[in-house]
């Protein structure tokens, strides 16, 4: 019996039991795909299977793998397409586009201001794509008329992603700190480890960098009033940006990745409520 028959009789045989052994229908074809990894009817059959069930996750899975693997069944981008349509991302009456194999499928045109992206269900996949979208979310409030510091932190933050493509950006952002004459993050240090970030900010509160007042440590209204001596010259507030600018440089080699997930993560609450 040649390959391609042994195929067809798997998928065969796993079609005639999974309306009563559903269980047993998908040994045989997780048999299958063992046996032959490159035969795509295998593989459709995992997932036709998994999608009459209504079991998404696993479904969504063998549909990104047929995608990689098989980019050029027609059959696959239908199913991108049905999927698209239900989203309300193509117009229920379009499909996918042309391949060469299905001469007569009209190339798809999705809305406009509308994208559709398959990523693996991966953070390393997930995570900057994410902060991509939080970073084009919060420059529509960091930037306008009126001052947003904690919008415009999480500007600050998110560019360190992808370091030095968002550094024309970040100018930008210094550039209204400077035009404020302040700046308010307490959450800065627990976040920003970019070396010529921090360098910047070092520069802002020196004679030259225009002694731009920032408040990036946690309280530090409080502390201002505990180190005020009699002349009026936050002595310890200095002290304590000094010492702990210097511990911040130190964290530069920390994995960026890390740091931006826990920004995700610990910061849920007031991200969400400063999204636009």
């Amino acid at each position: 019996m040649s390959a391609q028959k042994d195929c067809e009789f798997l998928v065969k045989r796993a079609r005639e039991l999974v309306s009563d052994d559903p269980c047993a229908a998908k040994a045989w074809l997780i048999t299958a795909r063992t046996l032959y990894p490159a035969d795509f009817n295998i593989q459709y059959e995992m997932y036709i299977i998994e999608r009459n069930a209504e079991k998404t996750a696993s479904a969504g899975r063998l549909l990104y793998d047929m995608f990689i693997n098989f980019p050029d069944q027609p059959i696959v981008w239908r199913e991108i397409s049905v999927i698209t349509a239900a989203l309300g991302l193509l117009p229920p009456n379009q499909e996918a586009p042309k391949t060469p194999e299905d001469p007569v499928r009209v190339k798809t045109k999705t809305r406009k201001g509308n994208d559709l992206r398959l990523l693996p269900c991966t953070s390393k996949s997930v995570l900057p794509f994410c902060l991509q979208l939080m970073l084009a979310c919060f420059k529509l409030r960091a930037f306008t008329d009126s001052r947003d510091d904690l919008s415009l932190g999480h500007v600050v933050v998110l560019l360190q992603y992808d370091w030095p493509q968002g550094e024309m950006l970040f100018l930008k952002a210094v550039d209204k700190i400077c035009q404020q004459g302040s700046f308010q993050y307490e959450n800065f240090f627990n976040y920003v480890t970019n070396i010529d970030m921090l360098e910047e900010f070092a520069y802002l509160r020196t004679p030259e960098g225009g002694r731009i007042q920032l408040e990036l440590l946690p309280n530090q209204g409080m502390l201002i009033k505990h180190h005020t001596v009699t002349r009026g010259i936050t002595k310890g507030v200095k002290e304590d940006f000094r010492l702990a600018m210097e511990r911040q440089v130190s964290r530069c080699g920390e994995n960026l990745l890390a740091v931006l997930h826990r920004f995700c993560i610990n910061e849920k609450i007031i991200i969400i409520q400063s999204l636009p």
